[in-house]
């Protein structure tokens, strides 16, 4: 215990970035878990390693991060921010870190037939919804928004769900729901079954150029870019999880692994102001406009910097009927982390 805490305290920024060290008694040998983003290729690729561990990586399909309980199947994990949150409420033996791998535009994920009139979520009042599961995280977040300044509650629109939600979620009994097993949310979009659809990835009919569905907003990054700039949120999705029992025993490995994904955001960071690495030809026009709109640091871990933006996503939940009470942020994060 003593060796593995020694070898945090001693750690710098420069040590955690140095090549993978090869295994020995002084290491914990930890499962991780989490998506293949450009934010965690210099965890994945050895550039960057957390102090005191020797890591196995699995890196998952983003969706399972939203399906599962992850924190039962590995020691630290990446997930569904509304999941784990309502996991935590209900006492279940999980805690999560101030690291935050997936942000979502979510004013982008929200689609209507071309012919239909709709360009604002002010128009979906008395309308049909159709989503994958009610419960998602970017739905929740997408609610919230949409009561908060478009003026549109839930209870105004009716839902409509290609599955259970499991999760151990119950939807409000004050929401119209619909349960249409296994039909996807396109195919209603198109029959005409729902007015719109809310979706956590690009639809495929969107992407392959279909004529036939588009964004509900005429300028969806318009819409996000005034959102940011009122209340300075980028919609988090997932956070970074590890069981009670793993931090109880070997608290040091939440601070190691905060210091770890800092130090992956750093490496990435620096690898998106070389343009010529990425397929766009676009790319270097693109960055400098995000980072002229976004900041220089989208993807800041820690508490302080995402600290209202949590506090919007806790309001939202219970709100929404995820949790039956508000809790303090800093219950909802490892001790020992909330002022890394």
């Amino acid at each position: 215990m003593n060796v593995h805490r020694n070898a945090l305290g001693a750690a710098t920024a420069e040590s955690l970035s140095r090549a993978a060290p090869a295994r020995d008694a002084t290491l914990l040998p930890l499962t991780i878990a989490f998506g293949d983003y450009d934010r965690t290729r210099p965890l994945l690729d050895g550039r960057v390693v957390p102090a005191g561990i020797a890591p196995t990586y699995k890196t998952e399909w983003i969706g399972h991060f939203c399906t599962r309980p992850v924190y039962e199947e590995y020691d630290v994990a990446e997930m569904s921010m509304s999941w784990y949150l309502a996991a935590r409420c209900r006492g279940e033996p999980v805690i999560a870190l101030p690291v935050f791998p997936l942000r979502m535009p979510v004013h982008a994920y929200m689609f209507c037939r071309s012919d239909a009139p709709y360009t604002s979520p002010r128009d979906l009042a008395g309308k049909r919804i159709g989503v994958m599961l009610y419960r998602l995280t970017v739905n929740l977040w997408l609610r919230g928004i949409i009561q908060d300044h478009y003026g549109v509650k839930p209870e105004q629109m009716s839902w409509i769900t290609s599955g259970p939600e499991g999760a151990e979620y119950v939807v409000p009994k004050s929401i119209d729901l619909t349960v249409n097993p296994g039909v996807e949310a396109e195919n209603l979009l198109l029959s005409g079954e729902v007015d719109a659809i809310f979706l956590p990835e690009i639809p495929p009919l969107f992407e392959s150029g279909d004529k036939r569905i588009r964004r509900l907003f005429p300028d969806a990054e318009g819409e996000l870019e005034s959102y940011y700039a009122k209340t300075g949120i980028v919609p988090i999705t997932h956070t970074l999880v590890m069981g009670e029992a793993l931090y109880h025993r070997s608290p040091w490995v939440a601070e190691s692994m905060v210091h770890a994904f800092r130090a992956a955001q750093r490496a990435a960071d620096q690898d998106s102001l070389q343009p010529k690495y990425f397929s766009f030809l676009a790319a270097a026009f693109m960055m400098e406009r995000q980072r002229r709109i976004f900041g220089k640091e989208l993807y800041q871990h820690g508490l302080a910097p995402n600290r209202h933006i949590i506090e919007t996503f806790v309001r939202y939940a219970n709100e929404q009927g995820y949790i039956d009470r508000r809790p303090e942020v800093d219950e909802l994060f490892a001790e020992n982390t909330l002022t890394l």
